[in-house]
């Protein structure tokens, strides 16, 4: 998967230390024993997830593999307590999932600016002014949490865009979300996905993605593809896009729905719609429609003709607004 695009990441965390207690005397005039006035120690920082709308990937945080809060200070003299650590915030995009080393999950982040706990900073010590000689002193701090953790990022889109490489793909990307994504004649063209906003008559709005390109065998890491099936997991309709350039059509759609049985049966159950495009290069709607599932609605597409665009939006919507 190339490095500008990444949703995978595993980071060391460790939230800070609570500080020492102090064990400090001061004598007063006209006493005759001298009196304790040693502070508390600081609580550790605390580590802190937000998210973060605007960021589309786990790049931030790459560079970074051990996060670490900062620690509570020393308590002073004068039953002067230590300073709190700073916390640590960590930002993040929406969808991110934080897991322990065992997959076992933490933490989901889904709200735009929402701060949310990871690990909180240990406590700071007792200084000898807290104590009546009665008690023993716990001076030392506590210490922080630490783990190793793995960071999940999955992309909300509620249309996802699924086919074989020169499928079309990122052409009716560009045509429904107003893109300029790279567009050529040779496979793989497409190896980050590419995300968009489709407007619908001024007033609706709803998030696209287009996926690397799908192959035989995607499930089991040919291509690139497999990279990315996850991101189907908020996708609400399927657009699975077909050229009437491929040597076998059919074949193609039968490997496609295969891949998906393959990876996870439950992108069996999710809306998908059937796209098949150039079809102005062939007249052939008749030969290849009866083919097909009857469950699954077909359309036909030419990427030069404008309100076939806008039918393939208003059929997105209508299919958006209801619940299935």
């Amino acid at each position: 998967m190339s490095s500008n695009f990444l949703d995978y990441l595993k980071i060391f965390c460790k939230s800070g230390d609570g500080g020492a207690g102090k064990i400090h005397f001061v004598k007063k005039r006209r006493s005759k024993r001298s009196l304790p006035d040693g502070g508390n120690g600081g609580n550790g920082g605390n580590i802190i997830l937000k998210g973060n709308k605007r960021l589309k990937s786990l790049n931030t945080l790459k560079h970074t593999k051990h996060n670490i809060a900062e620690n509570g200070e020393i308590g002073g003299s004068n039953c002067k307590n230590g300073s709190n650590g700073k916390d640590l915030l960590l930002e993040v995009p929406l969808g991110t999932t934080i897991k322990d080393i065992n997959n076992n999950i933490l933490l989901n982040i889904h709200k735009n600016k929402t701060k949310k706990l990871l690990f909180q900073g240990g406590k700071g010590g007792k200084g000898n002014s807290e104590s009546h000689f009665r008690s023993k002193l716990d001076l030392n701090g506590s210490p922080g949490k630490s783990k190793w953790l793995i960071l999940e990022f999955i992309i909300y889109a509620e249309v996802g865009i699924i086919g074989f490489p020169n499928s079309g793909k990122s052409t009716l990307i560009s045509k429904l979300a107003a893109l300029n994504p790279e567009i050529n004649d040779y496979p793989f063209t497409t190896t980050l996905p590419n995300i968009g906003i489709v407007k619908y008559k001024k007033w609706y709005t709803f998030i696209i993605l287009e996926f690397p390109g799908i192959v035989k065998g995607s499930n089991i890491g040919k291509g690139l593809g497999i990279n990315f099936l996850k991101h189907t997991k908020y996708n609400k309709v399927i657009l699975i896009i077909l050229s009437v350039e491929s040597k076998n059509i059919l074949q193609e759609y039968n490997i496609i729905i295969q891949e998906f049985k393959n990876y996870d049966n439950s992108l069996l159950l999710k809306k998908k719609l059937i796209l098949i495009s150039k079809y102005d290069i062939l007249s052939f709607k008749k030969m290849i429609l009866p083919k097909f599932p009857t469950q699954e609605k077909t359309f036909f597409l030419s990427f030069f003709n404008p309100k076939e665009i806008k039918n393939i939006k208003h059929v997105l919507y209508n299919h958006l607004k209801l619940k299935y």
